[in-house]
């Protein structure tokens, strides 16, 4: 059994509403954690009929200023994703609430049980990753992995620092894939990549100025 992760804050209502719709349509029996960051009860109610599987986490925070929000939605998945699993001992993806599915992806689903980690690379060694999808395959050892991302992350300025999560796992998966060598990892394949310029990819990451443009 694997769950799904994601963030919004009220501002990202719209976006992640396109996440939980494609799942209702291809993949109903997957549970969804939403993280709520300042979201609206009335917000939170309206998301609530796209998905029945839909579970919410509702935190309400005081910030300075609204990139300090921003930051924290990037980054609280940090400590979500650990805390998480040790509870419910299940599989996580992680998915950033601007990523949506065109079709079914159990094949996908099939191909990520066979791997502890799995996240998108942008270079292998050293090793550099782009964050917005990430798979974690529950075990003891790596829900320690999680715990390591947890406090390397910890050391970075994560409410000022946009790149803290991104920068933080770059540091534990080079530890993990090219020194102890001791997780069995992989990139995702081209179908499943989430790039938003491939159109094989029946999964997307919405990424650029036109982002709110295309939820139409």
């Amino acid at each position: 059994m694997l769950n799904i992760l994601t963030t919004t804050n009220e501002k990202y209502i719209p976006v992640v509403s396109k996440l939980l719709e494609s799942f209702h349509k291809f993949h109903p029996e997957i549970q969804i954690f939403v993280s709520c960051v300042n979201v609206k009860p009335e917000s939170i109610e309206k998301i609530k009929k796209l998905n029945s599987k839909a579970i919410f986490l509702v935190e309400d925070c005081n910030f300075d200023n609204p990139v300090h929000e921003k930051n924290y939605c990037a980054h609280n998945r940090v400590w979500l994703l650990p805390s998480l699993m040790s509870q419910l001992k299940t599989d996580f993806l992680w998915l950033d609430a601007d990523v949506y599915l065109k079709d079914n992806i159990s094949e996908f689903f099939d191909w990520l049980s066979e791997r502890d980690f799995a996240i998108r690379s942008k270079e292998m060694n050293p090793f550099r990753c782009n964050c917005g999808m990430v798979w974690v395959k529950y075990s003891d050892s790596n829900l320690k992995i999680l715990e390591e991302w947890k406090k390397e992350a910890g050391k970075l300025d994560v409410l000022n620092y946009w790149y803290a999560d991104q920068d933080s796992l770059n540091t534990v998966m080079h530890k993990h894939i090219n020194i102890l060598k001791d997780i069995k990892y992989d990139t995702f394949p081209l179908k499943f990549n989430g790039i938003s310029t491939n159109e094989k990819s029946v999964i997307v990451h919405m990424k650029g100025p036109d982002k709110m443009m295309r939820l139409q």
